[in-house]
């Protein structure tokens, strides 16, 4: 109703164009965020907490066992699981 300029009830070309930036700007936003935490963020703090729970009793030499890479890749997942799961909700 708000991109349909001429009020004919259809949206032409343009009013279509006008529609469909107005819905995508803020999910282009929302994504990105995501997509930055995801890959970025996740990772990061995936080897920080890693190097820090080494010393901890029990789970330490657990933890130290577990390649860098499958501890990132395996707490980014966890990040995307629950990323998904909130948008659900």
């Amino acid at each position: 109703m708000e991109c349909d300029m001429n009020l004919d009830g259809a949206l032409d070309r343009e009013e279509f164009v006008k529609f469909i930036s107005r819905m995508t700007k803020d999910t282009f936003m929302t994504v990105s965020q995501g997509l930055i935490i995801a890959l970025a963020a996740a990772p990061t703090v995936a080897l920080l907490t890693k190097r820090s729970t080494e010393n901890v009793p029990g789970v330490g030499k657990v933890v130290e066992k577990i390649p860098n890479s499958v501890y990132a890749s395996l707490v980014t997942l966890v990040v995307i699981a629950l990323q998904q799961g909130s948008e659900k909700a």
